[in-house]
């Protein structure tokens, strides 16, 4: 009731000031205004409606790691400027390459009209060489379809390398180069029987050649995320839709064959099949940097890893997230993940098998104790952050509006609130 009466006082004080330019409309009017560019992309902007003759659109992409309508970058070696945006004259998305003519001016070099009138991501790559950029766009469609093009600019000429409807998207180096990256692209398929991976890289033969490989046949349906880390060895982790059962995942190691050219599945050794004993139920475990390394560790549920009391065994599980860019698998990482709350917990590992996981007294969590179950370690819950006690919880984490929070009632090695902060993982 009082937010109504302030909307309803707000409302009579804008009515009453009618067409004055009082300081309550300006200061609303200033609000509503969209935000004015400055500097360079300002000027960009400027040199692109003066080259259409209208004020273009401004076009920002859904999401990835580049934000913003404007790019800047070296396309050819030399630094430009780029723009994605739409006019009067096409419902698609246009992008505009312009050049610098000074410190504070441009002008518009090439202009090429996109697949449709949605951003879905925008980023760069050294496809070429070490030097220039390849602008890499992702289009979307209503229909929920996308499509990626792969844009070089040489010498004031901006052509397709590239374009290709596509699910998942990532560049890394997969052949081992020094110079240039890879663009891995995950394609739709109508079998759903494997996920067909394509490769383009560098060649001896030319600028680029785009292989197909397809990974998973009779156990993939498509994919559901692509990783590559930074760490030693050039390869990618892809997680994908199984046929095992609905809304099931597995994991699948990939690597270029230098011989054959092409992309192919790798089991490392000691792993067994991976995409069988990686099989997960929870949608949301997708393999991540869980220890900040640089790796890509591929999540295991567990079977040894403890004890879970009733109905805890229907919301927790204990999981081992394991590097296989680490021969020695001293990066192994063993926890418990909540699938209420969706976070996981690392814990020592010399407590995996060791343990026995209850409620605690309230219902806001639970309670890590001894194989027994005669001893208590720590709590963990989740709650209101009006309801942290300083002397004896300490927060770990925020979840929504909500706080994860830990509480030590039993000293054990490796166990303490700094390694938990520092580890725990939030999924979305």
């Amino acid at each position: 009731m009082r937010d109504k009466k302030l909307a309803a006082a707000l409302l009579a004080a804008v009515m009453l000031a009618g067409c004055s330019a009082s300081p309550l409309s300006s200061d609303i009017e200033t609000l509503l205004r969209a935000p004015q560019l400055t500097g360079q992309t300002a000027a960009v902007q400027n040199a692109l409606n003066s080259y259409l003759g209208i004020s273009a659109t401004l076009r920002y992409p859904a999401s990835g790691e580049f934000l913003s309508p404007f790019l800047f970058g070296d396309w050819d070696g030399d630094g430009e400027a780029a723009v994605l945006y739409t006019s009067d004259a096409s419902t698609n998305v246009w992008l505009a390459i312009l050049e610098a003519t000074d410190e504070d001016s441009w002008r518009v070099s090439q202009t090429i009209e996109g697949l449709s009138g949605e951003v879905e991501s925008v980023t760069y790559a050294h496809l070429r060489d070490s030097e220039s950029q390849q602008i890499l766009v992702g289009y979307g469609s209503a229909q929920g379809d996308k499509y990626l093009v792969v844009y070089l600019y040489d010498e004031e000429t901006l052509q397709t390398v590239i374009s290709q409807q596509y699910t998942h998207m990532i560049v890394a180096d997969m052949t081992g180069s020094d110079e240039t990256e890879d663009l891995v692209l995950a394609l739709p398929s109508d079998s759903e029987d494997g996920v067909n991976l394509q490769l383009l890289t560098n060649t001896p033969d030319g600028f680029r050649s785009a292989q197909t490989t397809k990974v998973g046949s009779g156990r993939y349906t498509g994919c559901a995320a692509l990783h590559a880390g930074t760490g030693g060895n050039p390869w990618l982790i892809m997680d994908g839709w199984t046929s095992t059962a609905q809304n099931s995942i597995a994991t699948s190691i990939i690597v270029y064959d230098q011989e054959t050219g092409f992309l192919s599945s790798y089991d490392p050794p000691g792993a067994g099949d991976l995409s069988r004993t990686t099989l997960r139920y929870d949608t949301a475990l997708v393999s991540t940097d869980v220890d900040g390394n640089g790796s890509i560790d591929i999540p295991m549920e567990l079977n040894d890893g403890g004890e879970l009391v009733s109905p805890l065994d229907s919301r927790l599980k204990f999981l081992l997230w394991r590097d296989y860019d680490d021969s020695d698998g001293s990066s192994d990482c063993f926890g418990i993940y909540d699938s209420e709350y969706r976070y996981f917990i690392p814990l020592p590992e010399s407590m995996h098998g060791n343990i026995l996981i209850r409620s605690n007294g309230s219902g806001t969590g639970w309670l890590i104790c001894n194989a027994e179950g005669t001893s208590i370690y720590c709590e963990i819950r989740v709650v209101d952050p009006s309801e942290v006690n300083s002397d004896n919880y300490s927060r770990i984490a925020n979840i929504g509006n909500q706080q994860l929070q830990f509480r030590l009632i039993r000293s054990y090695y490796g166990l303490d609130v700094v390694e938990l902060q520092k580890g725990v993982v939030l999924f979305e």
